[in-house]
């Protein structure tokens, strides 16, 4: 049919295939709304041997598409419900999804689960974080994701006390919105294949990487080797993560666990400077 209209009848654009139904119960749902849009009163349907046509009234299709049309709308609200939104360039409140600490002390350190969509967040970039202090003042500092997946990213933080940032970040729980934007940033990993980092428009391509991080300069770091080591990309790595102390060491579990787990792939090399004396005069160097 090619939607020809005789009087009051119309004949949809989309015909009925054969089924075990009646044929109005699968009539396209799109061709009964163009046909009420229409002002049509009947639509012509072909029998189910496709022998005989007949016109049928208006009135038969609106059961199974009003339960068609509440259907997709339950379906839809179900999914929105489900999924978590987008990230985006814009400030939006994403909701805190999980919270475990992994090292205590003076100054702990934090990950963070958010409940955020990063599918097309890029390897290499960063996020913004935006809160107020108790005084009202606006601060924003920008945070590496050490992982992202379809639905959440993984933020690393150690918390300063006398910091701006993080007191306020260290009171989030599970169930809490964190307000952030992203992706920043304009360096960029595996965006042009396997071993290629790109800044701007220069690109660089290399088959062994060595990285060197300081404290939670890591996190950069290991989202890129998570991005290695989780997909079809045979670049090796050599990193050495420099501390201050034993105690101070970052993700070292970790990164052990991913070094052993890599057939070879991932090097990891602990450089730590231990103060002799509580004021010190000279450091000693270990590696571990």
């Amino acid at each position: 049919f090619l939607g020809a209209r005789r009087k009051n009848c119309y004949t949809p654009r989309a015909i009925c295939q054969p089924c075990a139904l009646p044929a109005p119960l699968f009539m396209p749902y799109m061709a009964v709304l163009d046909a009420v849009k229409a002002g049509a009163k009947q639509i012509l349907v072909n029998s189910l041997s496709f022998d005989d046509t007949r016109a049928a009234s208006i009135s038969e299709f609106l059961p199974s598409l009003l339960v068609g049309l509440l259907t997709a709308l339950l379906l839809y609200l179900a999914a929105r419900g489900r999924s978590p939104p987008y990230i985006s360039k814009q400030w939006c409140k994403y909701k805190v999804l999980g919270k475990r600490v992994v090292s205590e002390g003076p100054r702990p350190v934090v990950f963070f689960t958010v409940g955020v969509r990063t599918k097309d967040m890029p390897t290499g970039s960063h996020v913004k974080i935006r809160a107020r202090t108790e005084d009202g003042e606006e601060v924003i500092k920008s945070y590496t994701p050490t992982r992202f997946d379809g639905d959440s990213c993984e933020i690393m933080i150690r918390i300063y006390p006398d910091g701006t940032m993080t007191p306020i970040l260290s009171k989030l729980e599970v169930g809490s919105y964190m307000e952030m934007m992203g992706p920043t940033g304009l360096h960029r990993y595996g965006t042009e294949g396997p071993g290629t980092f790109t800044h701007g428009k220069r690109s660089y391509k290399a088959k062994r990487v060595g990285m060197l991080a300081g404290g939670t300069g890591v996190t950069p770091m290991v989202q890129i080797v998570n991005h290695i080591l989780g997909g079809e990309d045979g670049t090796e790595v050599k990193l050495i993560l420099f501390s201050s102390r034993r105690d101070e060491v970052l993700l070292e579990s970790e990164l052990r666990s991913l070094s052993a787990n890599s057939s070879g792939q991932l090097s990891v090399r602990f450089l730590c400077s231990s103060p002799s004396s509580p004021t010190p005069t000279h450091y000693s160097i270990s590696l571990f």
